[in-house]
């Protein structure tokens, strides 16, 4: 692993304390931020790098100078630009969660809808499930709870080596109390972060504490299954430490259909100084995979079975031509 740090900032999970302490910690000058083209608290070097140009080698040789990278974004947007870097986030019980956004949005950003109308629209709907872009918490290097955030703070610290202090803000007041009627809706809508928000109970006392510094830890897979292109399921996969490409098992709705290798060339791969040689691609034409439908699920993972694909499983929709790969 390296620097930077990547933090996933889910709304009203804490995250507003937690950025600042890590300001207060690493320095503002070795802080990167992205809170949308439009937010003044988007640094520079972001919207240079990501929203002006495009340019990922820049954003990389820059990036890597700094300690930590925060903001509201899903982890594909940054997973390839840093492949190395430990990437944590706060989760929080998905109706507290739901509520508190909607508060924030009527007292600071002239939201006038009803709370009804705000979670069911799509938009704040499994927020938490949607950042992490097809991964689990236990996929990810480290996370807190917000109910607990003392305790995930000291055992941030702990395994990054860090000392960021705890302080608590940005937490706001209300005294709304949804019914049973709408928690019940709320948790119907947002069942995706209900799961994900189990899988972080019941894994977070779990979690190393080990020390975990990004100068000296190496994962051992980089991944990324773009998504469909020209009718072919595209990605790249590589192993550290070897050239040999990785043999992989692609499977629909559970049942394998395909095994193959990642053998084709990448050269954008290199010219990111992803991979030294770009020889880790896949372009698998639709056709060798049987009969697909929308909505039905492709999943791609090592042969071993021990790793699976950054935004793996892809559920297949009516606009997934229009994926990157």
């Amino acid at each position: 692993m390296q620097f930077p740090i990547i933090y996933l900032h889910i709304p009203k999970t804490a995250g507003t304390s937690f950025r600042v302490s890590a300001e207060e910690f690493f320095g503002e000058d070795n802080i990167l931020h992205d809170y949308g083209e439009n937010s003044a608290q988007t640094s520079n070097d972001i919207l240079a790098g990501y929203y002006q140009s495009d340019d990922k080698t820049a954003l990389r040789a820059r990036g890597l100078t700094k300690k930590f990278l925060g903001g509201h974004f899903s982890l594909p947007r940054y997973r390839e630009v840093f492949p190395d870097s430990p990437i944590t986030t706060f989760f929080r019980e998905p109706v507290n969660r739901v509520v508190s956004e909607y508060v924030h949005f009527s007292n600071h950003h002239n939201y006038i809808g009803t709370l009804e109308d705000f979670y069911r629209s799509k938009d704040f709907q499994n927020r938490q499930q949607r950042t992490l872009g097809g991964l689990k918490p236990t996929d990810l290097d480290f996370y807190g709870l917000t109910e607990r955030y003392e305790e995930s703070l000291q055992m941030f610290n702990t395994r990054f080596g860090t000392s960021l202090k705890f302080s608590i803000l940005n937490t706001g007041v209300t005294k709304l109390q949804p019914t049973e009627s709408q928690i019940e809706e709320i948790r119907h809508l947002n069942q995706a972060d209900s799961e994900i928000y189990q899988c972080a109970l019941q894994n977070f006392e779990h979690q190393s504490t080990s020390n975990k510094s990004p100068l000296t830890v190496a994962n051992t897979y980089r991944s990324n299954l773009g998504g469909i292109r020209n009718n072919r399921l595209c990605g790249w996969v590589f192993k550290s430490g070897t050239s040999n490409p990785t043999e992989l098992v692609v499977s629909v709705n559970g049942e394998q259909r395909l095994t193959t290798s990642a053998d084709v060339s990448r050269p954008d791969l290199v010219d990111a100084g992803l991979h030294q040689t770009g020889t880790c691609g896949f372009a698998i034409p639709l056709q060798d995979l049987g009969p697909i439908n929308q909505q039905d699920s492709i999943s791609v993972k090592t042969a071993d079975g021990a790793y699976e694909l950054i935004n793996s499983p892809l559920v297949i929709e009516c606009n997934e031509e229009k994926r990157r790969a």
